[in-house]
């Protein structure tokens, strides 16, 4: 029996050139090539796929949406097949009281704060990618987003974490062992599936401040920061709102819990669809490499360096993570420095993957490691990525 015939006998999979092609990259435009692509759609299925794929000596790729900016989805071993989750879509339990749901890690985050709206609840972190992103992906990737300022990134929201490590085996981890396995980029398993917090749906207003230089950006960033009320506070550059509108303004997008916004929703949607329109528009104007560094201290003196060097950006800056657009690998190997002298961090929510691997943070290679050696001993799950 040929190799995709005893897949088959496992979950629904394919080896046809047209789905290898579709899956032999994600967002990162890095290329692979897949050995095959299967679609499990429950527990038994992905253990016997990772028993499997012991036998056989294949590496497993797990994919959420595809959304990975760093290669953390591609195929990057001939003998790899990539396992698309999004058949474990399955929102499973809903306590409304406790604001708290359990779901497969399938289910992408549009979908899942459309059914959540009906009770006044949603999931607060909202990255980018949010219609395309799967819960999976989020986690894996320890998400942040537009919303950070205020609720932090994923890390913050997860009770509870069900995966099925490189030998097969079911752990459910809670509280701080849940969280250290938030990050590990499908490294030492499969995360099948979650329980999350939620948070009621507020009303909410925005603002928009145009400002000529840095010194004054800066003072009323300091002024938003410091208001509880602000919820988002998104920051871009003048290079890239020049772009935009034409005008090299610094501007800060604003949004607040309450109404103390000169634009309701409605008038502010434009607003927020400039922001999150950026990454395509620079992406078609040949600004094709994102980076997301991030900053504890001294932001300041990172993005006076962009606006010096003429780099559009923008970018969750309350919270410390910016998104330079470059043209060039050159480009960023300057930027890389920059971030190190400033004692940055390179990865601030896109992860790592293949992408940046020589720049990994020694703490992140370190937790990685460690948790391949407690739960990938055959060296299966997303090999090559991070480490």
């Amino acid at each position: 029996m040929t190799l995709i015939n005893r897949l088959k006998d496992i979950c629904p999979a394919t080896e046809s050139l047209s789905e290898k092609i579709a899956y032999s990259s994600d967002a990162s435009t890095i290329e692979g090539k897949p050995l095959a692509v299967c679609w499990p759609e429950n527990l038994d299925q992905i253990q016997r796929l990772v028993r499997f794929s012991i036998r056989e000596k294949l590496s497993l790729v797990p994919r959420g949406g595809g959304t990975s900016l760093v290669g953390g989805a591609v195929p990057n071993y001939e003998n790899s097949l990539v396992i698309d989750m999004s058949r474990m879509n399955k929102i499973k339990k809903l306590l409304i009281n406790d604001k708290i749901v359990t779901l497969e890690t399938g289910v992408y985050l549009d979908h899942l704060n459309e059914a959540l709206s009906s009770y006044n609840l949603e999931f607060p972190i909202k990255p980018g990618s949010h219609s395309a992103c799967s819960i999976g992906g989020m986690i894996s990737t320890n998400a942040g987003g537009l919303l950070s300022k205020k609720y932090g990134k994923i890390q913050d929201w997860v009770e509870e974490i069900t995966l099925i490590d490189g030998s097969g085996k079911l752990f459910t981890f809670s509280g701080q062992d849940a969280k250290r396995v938030v990050g590990s980029e499908g490294c030492c398993g499969i995360i099948t599936e979650a329980k999350l917090k939620l948070e009621e749906i507020k009303e909410y207003s925005s603002d928009i401040f145009e400002f000529d230089n840095l010194q004054d950006m800066f003072a009323k960033l300091k002024e938003l920061k410091e208001d509880d009320s602000v919820i988002a506070l998104e920051y871009i550059n003048s290079h890239a709102y020049k772009l935009l509108e034409k005008t090299p303004k610094e501007i800060l997008l604003v949004k607040y819990d309450s109404d103390k916004g000169k634009f309701s929703p409605a008038e502010a949607e434009k607003l927020w669809k400039i922001r999150e329109n950026l990454y395509s528009l620079l992406m078609n104007l040949g600004y094709i490499k994102i980076e997301d560094p991030y900053f504890e201290k001294d932001i300041e003196k990172f993005v006076d360096w962009i606006n010096k060097q003429e780099i559009p950006c923008y970018g969750h800056i309350a919270y410390g993570i910016l998104h330079p657009h470059f043209k060039s690998e050159k480009e960023i190997e300057k930027m890389n420095q920059i971030v190190k002298e400033l004692k940055g961090n390179i990865a601030g929510e896109h992860g790592i993957g293949i992408l940046k691997k020589s720049y990994a943070p020694l703490e992140i290679s370190v937790k990685i490691k460690e948790l391949k050696s407690l739960y990938d001993p055959y060296d299966i799950m997303n090999k090559g990525k991070v480490i």
